[in-house]
């Protein structure tokens, strides 16, 4: 069976890598002449690695601490023994899965209504023939309304490699970051706000020589239900990002081991997807955040709470391994 995938992100490129070798031939479509354009950070969690290949050469470090700060004041210097997560070098690690499976670059996908059905060309013209097309184009595919700005300077300021630090404020649904990078730190934020709020926050914290700026939208809703049914899409474009975090790399990753399985094991996607653990922790920190946008609870109170609650908490909710419980614990049940 013949399956099309457009999109060479992490979501598109992972599923391509799920169903390696098995009865589902998949040929994923990219639109640009290489992978991992988008600008993120390069953080993954750990977890992946029993999934997917990371090669040596696609690490750049291992996290074992973090730095969580509530208006630019130092609240916890956390610190493990055993690895949290990486920094990657995500051109270089999406590159690694991309040679192992079948992507066609340059190959934008267009959608067409024809005779009451949708059908998938090439921009060339050619008709994408799939007996099943799945759509992994991340961010670009959502409304621009269940998406936040994110902007980011490359620097030559050296911190800890082993150590990211978050910065959260009372004025500001979101929150700053910065992360150990190959050539210096990833200095960053995103949230609410228009860019040019972010950019006077920002300001005070870009320190060493700037090598670049940059940015990108993140999906901050939760998951798309209607696309969810569709049983045609993952990723970022289904909406599998952490809205409290943003992290989208690893929960792309997840959703597309879902699909895969489901496509496998002759199950529902909607139903498997449903039952999961990514789709309770989508979902509940999109509540989180929609109770904020209600005024249930305000920025400020919301930003007191991760930063000052136990640490060990906050990071259980944060990377989604969490119950309600958790929540609970951590909310209250105003916002649940």
């Amino acid at each position: 069976m013949e399956v099309a995938i457009v999109g060479a992100g992490p979501a598109g490129l992972s599923l391509a890598w799920f169903l390696k070798g098995t009865k589902y031939n998949a040929t994923v479509y990219e639109a640009l002449d290489d992978v991992g354009k988008k600008p993120c950070a390069w953080g993954l969690m750990s977890g992946v690695e029993s999934l997917l290949p990371i090669s040596k050469e696609s690490i750049i470090s291992e996290i074992k601490g973090f730095k969580i700060y509530l208006n630019d004041k130092l609240i916890h210097d956390i610190r493990e023994r055993k690895t949290l997560g990486y920094i990657i070098n995500k051109p270089l690690f999406l590159r690694n899965i991309a040679e192992k499976v079948d992507v066609k670059f340059n190959s934008k996908v267009v959608r067409k209504r024809e005779n009451g059905r949708e059908e998938f060309y090439l921009s060339s013209g050619e008709k994408v023939n799939a007996d099943k097309v799945v759509i992994s184009n991340g961010h670009y595919e959502l409304p621009r309304e269940h998406t936040v700005p994110a902007i980011q300077y490359l620097t030559d300021y050296k911190i800890d490699p082993e150590v990211v630090e978050f910065y959260f404020y009372s004025d500001l649904l979101g929150y700053a970051w910065v992360f150990p990078d190959d050539k210096g730190a990833k200095i960053g934020i995103g949230g609410y706000a228009d860019v040019n709020f972010l950019k006077e926050k920002l300001a005070k914290m870009v320190k060493g020589k700037v090598f670049m700026f940059h940015g990108a939208r993140v999906s901050d809703n939760g998951v798309e239900e209607p696309r969810l049914y569709d049983r045609m899409y993952v990723g970022e474009a289904l909406g599998t990002v952490y809205p409290l975090t943003g992290e989208g790399i690893r929960p792309s990753i997840l959703s597309s081991k879902i699909y895969a399985d489901s496509l496998l094991e002759g199950k529902d996607f909607v139903k498997e997807f449903k039952s999961s653990r990514l789709y309770f922790s989508i979902q509940a920190q999109a509540k989180i955040i929609d109770g904020v946008k209600k005024n249930v609870i305000s920025i400020g109170l919301l930003s007191k709470l991760i930063t000052k609650s136990d640490p060990d908490l906050v990071y259980r909710i944060a990377i989604g391994d969490f119950t309600m419980t958790d929540l609970i614990k951590l909310f209250g049940r105003s916002l649940l």
